[in-house]
């Protein structure tokens, strides 16, 4: 066999099992047989000195809020696990991710998908190996940057990044954020208008049904948002007042699709 023909065979058979990894893990988070383990990487995201001090003063039960919520929730879908997730908190890291495309097409998506593939595996120095990584990136909530990038979720890499508030009285929406990006590493879609931001009736709605439909007392956690009325809602502040809704807990793996 010539040196560029077993060069080749090598590249398949990379390919063959970085595949069946993804199957078998795919697989495997789906099933909900065993906990997922969740690292929050924070990052200094405005390299302001609120937000480094936010960063430097985090500790692990700011996220333990994130744990009862989803535990309860499983448990409202009869999931059999006693704790379905479990966060861990890393250390901070300096280097930001590639910045996702905004509005990009299919083979920008693509590519910045392939270079966060590459980030990952390069990026993690200490050894954590997570199910689901999620990069906490924190601005000062008095600075220049009063309307946040876009959080974003990708199911192929399990990467969420979340773009926050340094702030303590913004814990609980920050919390919301988090979560819905988390959620959609392992397969939930948004559940409102992204031209509007309100919430898609039906699935968008923590109680469809109610009557009169309007006004809402939770939102649904893909959709992020409590609606007023026809035309308002306003943020969730904390995960007291969402829900997972059932399209998202078949999405998830929690229900079948028969249920």
């Amino acid at each position: 066999m010539t040196f560029k023909r077993l060069r080749i065979a090598l590249l398949l058979l990379l390919l063959l099992l970085v595949v069946h990894h993804q199957f078998n893990d795919r697989a495997r988070i789906a099933s909900w047989s065993t906990p997922l383990f969740i690292a929050v990487y924070p990052i200094n995201a405005d390299g302001s000195e609120p937000a480094e001090h936010h960063v430097q003063h985090l500790e692990e039960r700011d996220f333990e809020e994130i744990e009862r919520f989803v535990r309860g929730e499983a448990q409202r879908y009869e999931i059999g696990l006693e704790r379905p997730i479990y966060v861990q908190l890393a250390a901070p890291v300096a280097e930001s991710p590639p910045a996702p495309p905004i509005g990009g097409n299919y083979l920008q998506r693509a590519t910045w998908i392939a270079r966060m593939r590459w980030w990952r595996w390069r990026f993690d120095t200490q050894g954590m190996d997570p199910d689901i990584v999620v990069l906490a990136r924190f601005f000062d909530p008095s600075g220049r940057q009063r309307q946040l990038p876009h959080s974003t979720g990708v199911e192929r890499i399990r990467i969420a990044i979340a773009n926050l508030f340094a702030s303590k009285a913004m814990q609980g929406a920050n919390q919301v954020v988090l979560t819905h990006e988390v959620l959609h590493t392992v397969g939930a879609t948004d559940k409102y208008d992204p031209s509007t931001g309100l919430p898609l009736y039906p699935h968008g709605f923590a109680q469809p049904s109610q009557q009169p439909l309007y006004p809402q007392r939770q939102a649904e956690l893909m959709a992020g948002r409590i609606a007023s009325s026809e035309t308002s809602a306003h943020q969730a502040e904390s995960l007291a007042q969402v829900v997972i809704g059932p399209q998202t807990a078949r999405e998830i793996g929690w229900l079948s699709d028969d249920d």
